[in-house]
């Protein structure tokens, strides 16, 4: 009957949306990006370009009219290629004229976070959507540095954390009056708030938090916890361990450094380029280096480039070309990688990698022999095996795929994709100690690719350095707070508690430098901690870009200056 079938289309409807509800609330949701924290990993509202100089395709940050993030400047500001460092002006696509690309829109599983448990919940290095801390209601996506029950400090770069009962009871002991000190801050910055008023009196604090807000008291509590923190420092000296980034993620932090396959037209003083010495063998040609050394003793080929935490997503105006806010730190952390294309010989070829007092060699010998080399500042010229592997002897015409990593306090040598050679703890780790207690940061000697008695053209050759994230942050912030779980600072994670960093690790307010507690956590009082984010907090992990900025057409004048055309080559998984 008419009326039935009326009925059952409607129950149809009815449940097909309350699908599409439960759907949406509990296995998976849709996110727009807003701002650039995350970049280059996730573009908030974004030009793309195609740099001048070198042909390669970069993004970069403006406002988003509805939203007024990530604010950048105006016509004349510049993006910096990432691969060249050529200043190119962003006039063509800028905020002014509202012509600029969305952020991209991804999808979020939420039902894991939900299950929990050591397979299914949160882990380090997870890209996180939560909500802020501030506010309780506005969506951020970070990536999950720090996880419950450890204590955590960024120190030259990387993460290091140790499990809380590994330390000794006077060590916990003193993070707890730390982290009471900070709170008791907050509490008497908040009472003292000039932007907004207050948002409760002094009276209406628990008791044993309004007596200690009494100077006297919270000096004393200071006055206390100065001694201590060195020892805490030291002990963290000892125990803490770096937080390796797992194969996935790392896949997408990966930063150019430069792209042999992308060479600048226009070579300054800035442009990346590879020198040979005076009479070397080797030649540089437009996307090839070429050795033709036979029966040549060694000879190198220097990379000559900047090499910092440098992020091209973030424009500069003109008078402050080539510094973004005078915050890059040379970074140490290279890859470097290129197919052997070999014609003939019985020498090696090499490459040299430097961190600090460092010296790494990975090297291919003509016979197939690959050894990992170390030596010293002290003695840079004295090579000590570390391991040894060997392959099949290279024959004329034979091309090799060669991947040497300096990361995270690893060195790896990849043949063809497979991990061959690596070093262990043993020997290769941070001493954490002279890393905190640096005044200054070296820079980053440049890579070198080294052969000898060899014929043999060199093809696709690439350096890419690792993400650093800052921890020398200095703010305007209020004498109250300093930055969280940086260098000299570290943070004591408790039950449910996380630390969350943007990969834009200049322009990202995140953990490091939360102070403020919106309403929605106030009433937890001394159990919120500021630079964290609470599990209830929590909304799932970032897995997939669904809609990166469509692309555009003048075909339809109306929908000229909208990205309505499906970016299929731009839809990719995020680790």
């Amino acid at each position: 009957m008419p009326s039935e079938s009326l009925r059952e289309t409607i129950d149809s409807i009815i449940v097909a949306l309350i699908l599409a509800f439960v759907f949406r609330a509990f296995i998976v949701e849709a996110f727009v990006i807003p701002t650039g924290s995350m970049a280059s990993t996730l573009n908030g509202a974004h030009g793309t370009m195609i740099c001048r100089n070198c042909g390669w395709e970069f993004t970069y940050g403006l406002t988003d009219p509805s939203t007024r993030s990530m604010g950048q400047f105006g016509d004349d500001s510049i993006a910096e290629c990432p691969n060249c460092r050529y200043s190119n002006p962003t006039a063509e696509i800028n905020d002014r004229r509202n012509n600029y690309e969305s952020g991209d829109r991804i999808l979020v599983l939420k039902w894991t976070y939900d299950i929990g448990g050591a397979t299914l919940g949160p882990k380090r290095w997870d890209v996180v959507v939560f909500k802020d801390p501030s506010d309780g209601v506005t969506n951020y996506i970070k990536r999950l540095a720090g996880l419950p029950n450890e204590v955590l400090q960024i120190v030259d770069g990387d993460a290091y954390a140790a499990r809380l009962d590994s330390l000794s009871a006077e060590a916990r002991e003193t993070l707890a009056i730390e982290r009471r000190v900070k709170y008791l801050r907050w509490l008497q910055s908040e009472l003292h708030r000039r932007d907004t008023a207050p948002r409760f009196r002094l009276d209406e604090l628990p008791a044993e938090d309004a007596a200690q807000l009494e100077p006297a008291a919270l000096d004393h509590l200071a006055r206390e916890l100065a001694p201590r923190r060195e020892a805490l420092l030291a002990e963290l000296d000892r125990k803490l361990r770096i937080c390796r980034k797992t194969r996935e993620a790392q896949h997408d932090l990966w930063r150019v450094v430069y792209d042999h396959d992308f060479p600048p037209r226009e070579r300054g003083d800035v442009q990346p380029k590879w020198l040979p010495g005076d009479g070397s063998r080797w030649t540089v040609a437009e996307r090839t280096l070429r050795f033709d050394g036979l029966e040549q003793s060694e000879q190198p080929v220097s990379l000559s480039a900047e090499i910092d935490s440098f992020c091209a997503y973030n424009t500069l105006p003109p008078s402050r070309r080539h510094r973004q806010f005078g915050e890059e730190f040379p970074v140490g952390d290279l890859r470097i990688g290129f197919v052997v294309d070999y014609r003939g010989g019985s020498g090696a070829v090499s490459a040299r990698l430097t961190k600090r007092d460092d010296h790494f060699r990975g090297e291919l010998s003509a016979d197939g022999a690959i050894r990992l080399l170390h030596s010293t500042a002290a003695a840079p010229h004295t090579w000590s095996e570390l391991s040894s592997a060997h392959i099949d002897a290279l024959r004329p015409k034979d091309q090799v795929e060669f991947t040497m990593e300096n990361l995270d306090y690893r060195v790896s040598l990849m043949i063809d994709g497979r991990e061959v050679l690596a070093t262990t703890d043993a020997q290769y780790s941070p001493n954490i100690a002279a890393l905190r207690g640096g005044n200054t940061i070296p820079a980053t000697l440049p890579p070198q690719i080294i052969a000898s008695d060899m014929d043999v053209e060199l093809r696709h050759v690439s350096v890419h350095h690792d993400i650093y994230y800052i921890s020398r942050v200095t703010t305007d912030l209020p004498l109250a707070y300093h930055a969280w779980g940086v260098q000299n600072h570290p943070i004591a994670l408790t039950d449910g508690e996380y630390f969350m960093l943007g990969d834009n690790s200049a322009q990202s307010k995140d953990s490091r430098l939360w102070n403020y507690v919106g309403d929605h956590l106030l009433d937890r009082g001394a159990a919120y901690q500021l630079g964290t984010v609470p599990h209830d907090q929590l909304i799932g992990r970032a897995f997939f870009v669904y809609w990166p900025s469509g692309l555009r057409t003048s075909l339809i004048p109306f929908l000229r200056d909208t990205g309505w055309i499906p970016n299929f080559g731009r839809m990719r998984w995020i680790r």
